[in-house]
């Protein structure tokens, strides 16, 4: 599942664009399509803590470098320029919902940071210690103490993700300035 950032011109904008013979319209859509990308490249790279939730736990699974390394080169059609992420899950990032196991009973989150990224059979033939079942956790004894590793949980909520796109006037002005610099250069050029 992809994510589309679609930028239109305004009006104005596209008559200037379709009626200059200085101005290559669609050059100008295509470099400033390719501005927006790379700002959105250098908002996610920039946001790789800010994925870090009350519940986050290291090592990092890599999902800001995925963020990153899913953003595509701009595609220009008509009068509309279009970025897409590859990397589904920002998608979800984006939307929220619910969680539901699919294959298993219950969903194991992981309570300790040496669990997390690991199933609960991963975890288990990495360690000798025995995991058992109390209540609604996956835990293990250690020496007096009782801890536990995983929760188990018919499905949770996520809300949408504060900030997992800057603001839509941030992709405008980016947008508009760039077309502005394409335009000065083109018209520079020409005289």
């Amino acid at each position: 599942m992809n994510i589309r950032v679609s930028i239109t011109p305004s009006p104005g904008l596209t008559r200037i664009l379709r009626g200059s013979e200085v101005v290559a319209g669609a050059a100008v859509l295509q470099r400033a399509g390719q501005a927006v990308t790379d700002y959105l490249r250098r908002y996610h790279a920039n946001f790789a803590s800010g994925w870090k939730g009350s519940h986050w736990m290291s090592p990092s699974l890599g999902f800001a470098g995925q963020v990153v390394k899913g953003w595509q080169n701009p595609v220009v059609s008509g009068n509309r320029v279009t970025v897409t992420n590859t990397f589904g899950l920002l998608r979800w990032k984006l939307t929220g919902g619910t969680i539901v196991p699919v294959k298993a009973q219950w969903l194991t989150i992981p309570l300790i940071s040496e669990a997390k990224g690991k199933s609960v059979a991963e975890f288990r033939a990495g360690s000798s210690v025995p995991l058992f079942k109390a209540g609604n956790a996956i835990c293990r004894k250690l020496g007096n103490r009782l801890e536990a590793v995983y929760a188990l949980s018919k499905g949770v909520h996520q809300s949408p993700w504060p900030g997992a796109l800057p603001p839509d006037d941030a992709l405008a002005l980016v947008f508009t300035t760039a077309v502005n610099l394409e335009l000065e250069r083109s018209l520079k050029s020409a005289a």
